[in-house]
């Protein structure tokens, strides 16, 4: 049985795909981070709370904390869509739409510049999101798939396909 997708590289897909990288290839590094990016955070704040008595003055080093305390805020909370925006804009040219077919021993990917085989031991984890399917290696790559472009059979067959082939399961993500 030969399953099939055709997918494109959009912000969307990257930023699935680098949330599924997060919550679970690098989900450990993640939580010290946010941690840390937390504590900043509430520590920058609690540094604005003028404790001596004196009116709040908007002055040069208030603005400039109040400015690292937004841009902290939004890197926190978007970060995972900053990291596929950044990975759509890396990726190559020539690569922002391919073909995936899955064959027995090894799955190809087609772009309109190249032509690469890899072999189902490379994938270290498989994710889920639900219009996606993500392939993750390295905890460096990842490869959004498609589910509304599967052919050659149903989503949950082409699941089962892929766990029988990594001898890994899927995660869930959102």
């Amino acid at each position: 049985m030969t399953f099939e997708i055709h997918s494109d590289i959009t912000n969307r897909s990257m930023t699935i795909a680098a949330r599924a990288m997060r919550r679970v290839l690098r989900r450990k590094r993640s939580i010290v981070w946010t941690i840390f990016g937390w504590s900043v955070f509430v520590f920058n704040a609690l540094l604005l709370i003028p404790f001596d008595g004196e009116p709040f003055a908007l002055d040069v080093r208030t603005v400039t904390s109040l400015l690292t305390e937004v841009m902290l805020l939004s890197v926190l909370l978007f970060q995972d869509r900053f990291n596929g925006m950044i990975a759509r804009k890396n990726a190559l040219a020539g690569t922002k739409e391919y073909h995936v077919a899955f064959g027995e021993d090894s799955y190809t990917v087609v772009t309109a510049s190249t032509t690469s085989t890899f072999h189902y031991e490379l994938i270290d984890a498989l994710a889920e999101s639900q219009d996606y399917i993500i392939l993750l290696m390295k905890k460096r790559y990842a490869q959004p798939l498609d589910k509304r472009t599967l052919t050659g059979g149903t989503v949950e067959e082409f699941k089962r396909f892929l766990e029988e082939k990594t001898g890994k399961t899927f995660r869930r993500v959102k």
